[in-house]
This record gives C-alpha cells, structure tokens and sequence, in this order.
C-alpha cells in the first residue's frame, strides 16, 4: 500500500499544510538529497557486480593453474598475466565503493529522518485540540522518537540491500552464462522462496503493529509513574497495582509479540536461505541424471551458489528492518487524519473593532471512549452571546459541559453544528487563525513555556517587572533577555507566571479555567477584585470557570450549566442586563 505524507520541511518555507505526497523509506531518502542517494546507490550497485565477478575471476584463474583452458572474457583480458594485482583491487575497490554507499545513504537518512522529525512536530501543530487529545501524549511522543528512530535504522539498510540483491543478480547472470538450464532452476527456485516468504512476512507484520501499539500503552504508563509520583508513594499496593497493570504487562506482552515476530522472520529468512543448497542438491544429485554437463561447469555453479548464499542470507535478514520501518512509517501516516484548514492570517483586520462575541447553536459530541457501550459526553445546543468590557462566570458541578463550552469559545473545539461569531461575522476555516489571536487562555492543564516569543518593549519589560511584585514572583523567577530564568515552581506561582503571560499578550478575549483554585486567599483577591476589574477597564470580554463564590458579584453576569447544557444566565450589571438573562439579581460590586 503506498502511504502518504507531507514532504519533509524546507527551511522556514515547510508548512503544515504542505500538499501530501507518497512516500516509503526509498522514496523519502530521494525526496531529501535525489542526485547524492543515485550516487550512493550506483556505488552499491557496483560493489555488488564486482562481488559478483569474483567467483568467475577467481574461477578462470583456477582453470589457468590446473593447466586447463586458459581463462577468457572482459577480466582475463585486463588481468594480462596479473591476476593477483587485480584480483586485489577489485578487493579494494569492493571495500571503498560499499563503505562509500553506507556511508553517504546513513548520511541521507539522518538528514531525511531529522527532516522527518520536524515535518511530524508542523503536522502535530496543525491538528485540531480534540485530534491531539484522541491521538493521546504517550503516542504522540513515541511517534517522533521510536517509530522516526525505527525508519532510520530501515534507510540505513538499503545500501546494504543494493549491494546483496546486485551480487545474487550476477551471481544469476553467470549462472545463465554456464547454462541456461541450471539459470531456469536457480530463478524459479528464488522465485518460489521469495513468494513463500511473503507469507511469514505478512503475519510477522502483524505483529509488528500489535507490539507498537503496547508501546504507546506503556509510555502512558511511564507518563503515569513519573507525573503521579506523589500519589504513588503514598500507597505501595496502588504503585505496584499501577507498575504491574501499565508496565509491565504491556512492555512483557510488546516484547512476546516482537520476538515471536522475529522468530518468523528470522526462521523464514533461514529456510530461504537453504534455497542455495537446494539448488545445489539438484544440480548434483539430480540434473546429472537427465542433463550432462562439463565438471568445470557445475563446480562453477557449486561455487556460485555457495558464494550467492551470504547475500540471500542477508537479503531475508534486512526484511526485519525494512518491514518494521514501514510499520513506523504506517503510523507516522495515520497522524494525517486530524488536520485543520489552515486560513489565511491576514483575515485579521475583518475582525478589529468587534463589540460582540458569541454562539448560535452551537454543539459537540466527544467520541465514543474504546470499549464504552454509551456515547461519549455531548454538549446540548447552545446560545450566548458576550460583550466587551464584561466580566462572565461560568459555573457548575464536574461534567456540566463548562470546560467544553470554553474550548468552543477559545475556538480549540470546532462545532459539530451552529456557529461562533465576531458581530456579524462567523469564524470559519478562512478567518479561523485570525480569531484565534484575539483569544488568550489559561486552562487547568495549561503548559508553561520558559521562553516569551515575541519582541519586547521597554514598556513591556516595564509591566513584567510590576506584575512580578503584584503577582508576589519576585525572587521566584526573573525575565533574562526573552525568557523566565525558570519554571520550576510551586503550582500556584506557576499559575500565576502563566497569567503574566497572558496579560502581556494583550487579547482581546481571556478564558481562565479555575485559574485561582491553588492561590492562597490574598492572590485570589488580587485576581478576582484587582486583576479582572483591570482587564474590564480595558474593554476586555473575560470568561471565568469558577467554583469561588465569595466573588461572584465581580462578574457581570453568572453562567450556570448543568448536563451539558446552560440553564440560567444571571445578569449582575448593566452590561449584562442589556444582552440577555432568565433570571436578573443585582449583587454588591466588586471592590
């Protein structure tokens, strides 16, 4: 089956929605140096045909001192008498020409595999949130470590592949010279050994796939070992429960079904490799019998076939690399399937100067977890519309749909059906990264990077250094040119750097998933009385999921969700009372 896959990144050029093309091991070594890797291959062609004419060389020569015919052809009439001298430099060249080709194709194949690399980590970027979330970290991760690592050790083999099938091929062309009949044997013979082992191949294949999926089970359970350290330590039978279930059952069953995989092939490979002393049987203890031939001849084709063993031998044992390597590339190609349109980002300014945000109708439906008999979570239809300068509480119980209704307002879920609108205009595939800069996030399972990346200002570095001391960060954590000097805080400091970083960021939009559960009172009130009264002042709309009910008069408008669904829209302020709400209470502002 042909698989396909974005070409290789180029530079700054590559993009994530590059145009796929097919690829397998030799296609995407071409793709990355074509004229060097031709090169590298007619290197390995020619170590292989001067493999093959040793055997007649060295045969002729044989003939020479038994005071047989004396040798002929192109190598004899070179040699002139000097048949050592050039036996020795085709030594040589052999040794320079395969080393060369090994050399140059392990050169290509780290340069296409690194390439390789980063064009998964732009296709990764370019999936949508929930094709992330359903690929899942332990398989994202494995993808661009393991299975690019597996295709790299399968380039690195071709080479050597050239080299065995070109030296079995002559070994076949002088075996048509000594006689057609026995080259018709020798042909069907690797013919039927061929097709046969297609047969062990397929299901040795199936292995493969079974064993790489454990990998990912396992990786999740590593994932498990070091993130959940602390609720591991604290109950020995849960830890050993946990090393037991999603460690080592997954890495002893991976490595069962990999061995017996390799055992197939490793047993085919041998089977196919006594097709030489097949051959060699007949021509010995049967062909005689109906055929005669000269004794020169059959010790010629005794040798040859002795001599084309060790390449047919390493031919079956590379078919291990190469069909793991297409088991990699199999699922490096299954990441196409969650690919976003990419829009045009200069849709910007089609959005500036909106005054309202919101939803029409709009819902989704989580799919359906593997081996669950209910569907998974679904978020009902749903209408709300939001303003700027407005202040907006989202809350209700664990698994009211509040998280999924903010990921369809950060636009990182797309709708199964209705629309998000800026004013009058709906975000679709064309205008969606454009609306997506106007949104800033801090959701509960946000990643915090060291690096701020995007240009500073003198006022910028200004504001950083007051949020430091507001945000109580000071001798925590410094900014350094462009990044923090670290990241490795206490939760709630680093909750807090997160949202000094949001703030810089300028949005138009800010969604904070129970941003303040882990601050201790002071920073909650700093947050909720100080920080979010700021944004309002600046005509930011702020979306907050939160359980903290001691501030919900900061909000202008309180919205409540139970099953998925939104049942009442409390509005606190004027600006909540002029869009919309079931029920209307006014509550002590927020000072």
């Amino acid at each position: 089956m042909t698989r396909r896959f974005p070409a290789p990144l180029s530079g700054a050029a590559a993009s994530a929605g590059a145009p796929d093309t097919p690829v397998s091991i030799f296609t995407l070594l071409l793709r990355q140096s074509p004229r060097l890797l031709v090169f590298a291959a007619l290197l390995g062609a020619l170590a292989g045909v001067l493999y093959s004419l040793i055997i007649p060389f060295v045969l002729g020569e044989l003939n020479r001192q038994s005071g047989q015919a004396a040798p002929t052809g192109l190598l004899a009439t070179l040699a002139g008498g000097h048949g050592a001298t050039v036996f020795f430099v085709m030594c040589l060249l052999i040794l320079s020409a395969k080393a060369s080709s090994i050399i140059l194709v392990n050169n290509i194949a780290k340069s296409a595999t690194g390439e390789l690399r980063l064009t998964i980590a732009t296709r990764i970027g370019a999936m949508t949130t929930d094709g992330v979330e359903a690929v899942g970290f332990a398989r994202l991760l494995n993808v661009l470590v393991d299975d690019v690592n597996v295709v790299a050790g399968a380039a690195t083999a071709i080479p050597m592949l050239i080299v065995s099938v070109v030296t079995v091929a002559g070994m076949l062309v002088y075996l048509a010279t000594l006689d057609l009949r026995v080259f018709g044997v020798a042909v069907a013979a690797v013919a039927v050994g061929v097709a046969l082992f297609q047969l062990p191949l397929a299901r040795a294949s199936l292995l493969y796939v079974k064993a790489r999926a454990l990998r990912d089970v396992l990786q999740e359970g590593m994932r498990g070992l070091i993130s959940g350290v602390y609720e591991l330590k604290l109950d020995r039978a849960k830890a050993a429960r946990h090393l037991h279930d999603d460690l080592a059952l997954p890495q002893r069953e991976s490595v069962r079904l990999e061995k017996l995989a390799d055992a197939i092939i490793h047993l085919a490979g041998n089977a196919s490799d006594l097709l030489s002393l097949f051959i060699i049987g007949l021509m010995v203890y049967v062909l005689p019998r109906y055929m005669s031939m000269p004794p020169a001849h059959t010790y010629g084709v005794v040798m040859a076939l002795l001599y084309a063993a060790g390449p047919i031998a390493a031919i079956m044992s590379m078919a291990r690399q190469l069909q793991m390597g297409r088991v990699a590339i199999g699922r490096i190609t299954d990441l196409g399937g969650h690919a976003e349109p990419a829009g045009p980002v200069d849709a910007a300014p089609a959005l500036a100067g909106w005054t309202r945000f919101g939803v029409r109708g709009v819902s989704y439906r989580y799919p359906q977890p593997d081996g669950a008999s209910e569907p998974g979570f679904a978020l009902a239809p749903t209408s709300v519309e939001f303003a700027r300068g407005q202040i907006n509480f989202i809350v209700g119980g664990n698994g009211s749909g509040k998280s999924t209704l903010s990921k369809l307002l950060s636009l990182h879920y797309q709708a199964r059906a209705g629309e998000v609108y800026f004013d009058d205009t709906a975000v679709n595939a064309g205008n969606l990264t454009a609306a997506r800069t106007r949104i800033g996030v801090i959701f509960s399972n946000y990643y915090l990077f060291r690096k701020l990346y995007r240009p500073l200002t003198d006022a910028d570095r200004a504001r950083i250094d007051g949020w430091i001391d507001l945000l109580g960060l000071r001798g925590k954590t410094e900014l350094v040119d462009d990044a923090f000097t670290t990241t490795k805080l206490s939760d709630g400091q680093r909750r807090r750097l997160a949202l000094l970083v949001a703030l810089l960021e300028d949005k138009d939009i800010y969604v904070f998933d129970e941003w303040a559960a882990d601050q201790d009172p002071g920073f909650k009130r700093i947050f909720y009385r100080d920080i979010l009264q700021s944004m309002k002042r600046d005509n930011k709309l702020v979306i907050v999921i939160t359980h903290d009910d001691r501030y919900f008069d900061c909000a202008d408008r309180l919205i409540f969700m139970d099953s998925g669904a939104i049942t009442e829209v409390r509005a606190q302020g004027p600006v909540g009372a002029e869009l919309t709400g079931t029920a209307r209470e006014r509550m002590p502002r927020c000072a």
